[in-house]
C-alpha cells in the first residue's frame, strides 16, 4: 500500500511540481520573492485579466445584435491570463500545459464563431452545426496531441494562429474604412513585435541575461494580449459586416474617439413600419 501512495504521489508531483514544466523562459527564477518563479512573467498576465472585465459592458450591443459568443471569448481571455500566470509562477508541467491549452480554445472557439463564413470551406458554409462538430473535433486532436509532446506545444500554436493572420491580410487589400484598415496594420505590427520577443528570449537568452535584460517574455505577454485583443476585434467586425450585416457594425474606442480600447458597436437594427 504504501509503495502505491509514493507512486501515485510521484505521478501528481510529475504535473503540479514545481519546475516539472521542460519549458523554463530567459527571466531569473526566485529572484524577487521564494514564492514566485518568474515575477515580471507572471504579473504581466494582469492584461488578460482586467481589459476582459472592463470591456465587456462595450461588447452588450454586439452580444445582443450579432453573438452572445463573444462573452465566452472574454470568460477565456481571463483563463488564458490565470494559467499563465500560474505556469510562471511555478513553472509546472500542468501549468503550463493550462496556458497552452486555454490559448488553444480561445482561438477554435473565435474560428468556430467569427470566421466569416466566405473563408470556411465550401461544404461547410451552409451547415454551422456541422463546421462547429468539425472545429471541436479538430480542437480535441490537438488537445490530445499536446500531451505527447508538450516541448513543441508552442510552436504548434504559432501554426494554429496562422490562418487569422493570413485572412487579416486579405481583408486589408479590399478594406475601405481607413479606421479598420489602421488598427489591421498596428495589429500586424504588435505581431511581429510579439514574436520577435517570443524569439528573443527563447534563443538568445545568454545575450540578454549578459546585458540584464531578461523581460522580453513579459513584453510578448503584453504585445500578444494587444496582437490577440484587436484581431478580435476585427474579425467580430468583419463577421458582422459580412453576415450579419443588419446588425450595421461601427468600429469604436473608448474613452477617446480615435484611439485607447478598440471595440465593435452595433446599433438597434431598423425596422421598417408596417403600413
Amino acid at each position: 500500500g504504501g509503495v502505491r501512495m509514493t507512486g501515485a504521489e510521484g505521478l501528481v508531483w510529475k504535473w503540479i511540481g514545481a519546475g516539472t514544466s521542460p519549458v523554463d523562459w530567459c527571466e531569473g527564477n526566485y529572484t524577487v520573492t521564494p514564492h514566485i518563479a518568474e515575477f515580471v512573467n507572471t504579473i504581466t498576465n494582469i492584461v488578460f485579466l482586467v481589459v476582459p472585465a472592463a470591456s465587456t459592458k462595450l461588447w452588450l450591443s454586439y452580444a445582443r445584435h450579432v453573438s452572445r459568443g463573444i462573452h465566452i471569448i472574454w470568460f477565456f481571455y481571463v483563463v488564458i491570463g490565470l494559467s499563465s500566470a500560474y505556469f510562471h509562477a511555478t513553472l509546472s508541467l500542468l501549468g503550463q500545459l493550462l496556458d497552452e491549452l486555454s490559448i488553444l480554445w480561445v482561438l477554435m472557439v473565435s474560428y468556430t464563431l467569427f470566421t466569416p463564413v466566405m473563408y470556411r470551406p465550401k461544404f461547410l458554409r451552409s451547415n454551422q452545426r456541422l463546421y462547429a462538430a468539425c472545429m471541436v473535433a479538430l480542437s480535441v486532436l490537438i488537445t490530445a496531441s499536446a500531451f505527447v509532446q508538450p516541448a513543441i506545444n508552442a510552436y504548434a500554436l504559432f501554426i494554429v494562429g496562422l490562418p487569422a493572420v493570413a485572412m487579416l491580410v486579405v481583408e486589408m487589400r479590399v478594406m475601405k474604412d481607413t479606421s479598420v484598415v489602421r488598427l489591421s496594420k498596428i495589429t500586424l505590427a504588435a505581431l511581429i513585435l510579439a514574436a520577435t520577443c517570443w524569439v528573443c528570449d527563447r534563443f538568445l537568452c545568454a545575450m540578454w541575461q549578459a546585458l540584464d535584460l531578461t523581460v522580453l517574455h513579459g513584453l510578448w505577454h503584453v504585445l500578444i494580449f494587444i496582437t490577440a485583443y484587436s484581431m478580435q476585434v476585427l474579425f467580430c467586425y468583419l463577421h458582422a459586416v459580412q453576415d450579419v450585416p443588419e446588425s450595421r457594425p461601427e468600429l469604436r474606442y473608448w474613452p477617446r474617439r480615435t484611439w485607447a480600447l478598440p471595440y465593435v458597436f452595433c446599433p438597434a437594427p431598423t425596422h421598417q413600419k408596417t403600413p
